[in-house]
């Protein structure tokens, strides 16, 4: 009788839960659709520009409007310093983009890929059933992905295809083990953001632990099992396919600069003087991670008003458009920290995070005007697997009320972006 009794209150809760998580998905996509019916065009969609100059068959945007800034002049030129890839993604579609439509829509069709690769991913993984559903949701609602997603601006577009190619290639590492092809896809990516590129390490490390297999019998104790092999020709493949991007990345440099290791970060027309003032300390400098490492883990909201108003008004807080640390924007990354350090995937999630963080931290800027810290996206892929593997199985209530807090949170970040924007 027992036990009668307690199965329909557990399915009950689970059902609850079940529709918390697909109304909180629900509202996150129909204000992703809604938002760019009713918001003014933001400009920011120097990529547009690009794709019309590489059809041309030039590399620079001199008929960038005056008004737009993050270019870099030089010898009478303007050059984007950003990777080129997502512009090149846009050629086939510049009929569209002047028929008016927005860039916003192609960044979408673009996250519509991502959510079904994440999907597979966590499934190839071991994650399975719920931890599986929450983990996505959470990644595409729950972290600064959403608002990435809702402001079409070419900084962002560049976030969420760079997330593309970058979960293509973990898919590849989990699934088909065509390590010429996680080369390329890796390379794709650094195309994108060149920060990526620090992403090599996760897949060495998972090319020298042999293929990687999912144990269909032991996938609920989260265990791998490696097939030793000769790692060599592994690594050859890898590194081929991740050449090929890389080496054209180099000539679209020098065709430009004169140099391979120019990309135009270090000459780009910045919007405050701030940036300028940070910059001269150096594009990359051990003197920009103690503010770096305080925004991405200690920044929080800030008192409405600023700190010198007399009487906060309401509501009280809001966010920095600085950004805000990972872990008050998205609470349920703190289950990071309970995935298991003695598994290979770990590991070698752990690796890439840190290796990715290296570049970012040094970097000068941190993403101005941005809700959450959006740079956490070059790592944030493996921040969820990390995610996914700490989740109790079966999830908690706790586990799942720390995503849907995660989800409301950034839904009000996004709005307060595109409002600021």
């Amino acid at each position: 009788m027992t036990d009668v009794s307690v199965k329909p209150q557990s399915i009950t809760g689970s059902r609850g839960w079940d529709l918390t998580l697909v109304g909180l998905g629900a509202v996150a996509l129909i204000f992703l659709l809604v938002w760019p019916t009713v918001q003014v065009a933001l400009g920011g969609d120097q990529y547009v520009f690009l794709a019309r100059r590489l059809a041309e068959g030039g590399l620079d945007v001199d008929n960038l409007p005056p008004r737009y800034g993050d270019f870099a002049p030089w010898q009478g030129h303007k050059y984007l310093p950003f990777g080129p890839l997502p512009a090149l993604l846009l050629v086939p579609l510049l009929p569209l983009l002047h028929a008016g439509m927005a860039l916003v829509f192609v960044g979408y069709a673009f996250t519509a890929a991502n959510v079904l690769i994440l999907y597979r991913v966590l499934g190839l993984m071991g994650v399975a059933d719920e931890r599986r559903h929450w983990a996505t949701l959470l990644y595409f609602a729950g972290t600064p992905y959403l608002g990435v997603t809702l402001i079409g601006i070419s900084t962002y577009y560049a976030h969420i295809v760079a997330t593309t190619f970058l979960l293509l290639a973990i898919h590849e590492a989990f699934g088909k083990r065509r390590w010429l092809l996680v080369g390329l896809f890796v390379g794709l990516s650094g195309a994108c953001r060149f920060t990526e590129i620090f992403a090599l390490p996760f897949f060495i490390w998972m090319a020298a632990a042999g293929d990687v297999a999912v144990n269909a019998v032991q996938s609920q104790r989260h265990r791998f099992e490696t097939r030793p092999a000769k790692p060599f020709p592994r690594f050859a493949m890898l590194l081929s396919g991740f050449a090929v991007p890389m080496l054209l990345l180099c000539a679209y440099n020098y065709a430009r600069f004169g140099t391979i290791a120019e990309t135009g970060f270090g000459k780009a027309v910045l919007y405050r003087d701030v940036l300028y003032e940070a910059r001269s300390a150096g594009l990359f400098s051990l003197a920009h991670v103690p503010k770096n490492v305080f925004m991405m883990l200690l920044q929080g909201p800030q008192p409405v008003g600023g700190d010198s108003t007399a009487v906060l008004r309401f509501p009280y807080v809001e966010p920095s458009r600085w950004g805000m640390g990972l872990f008050f924007t998205s609470p349920a990354l703190l289950y990071v920290f309970r995935a298991r350090l003695n598994e290979t995937l770990v590991k070698a999630c752990w690796i890439a995070t840190l290796t990715l963080l290296v570049p970012i931290l040094a970097y000068y800027g941190i993403g101005y005007l941005q809700f959450g810290y959006r740079y956490a996206l070059d790592f944030m892929p493996f921040l969820i697997v990390l995610v996914a593997r700490g989740f109790p199985d079966p999830m908690t209530n706790r586990a799942r009320l720390l995503v849907a807090v995660s989800v409301v949170i950034n839904i009000w970040g996004a709005l307060m972006l595109a409002v600021w924007l």
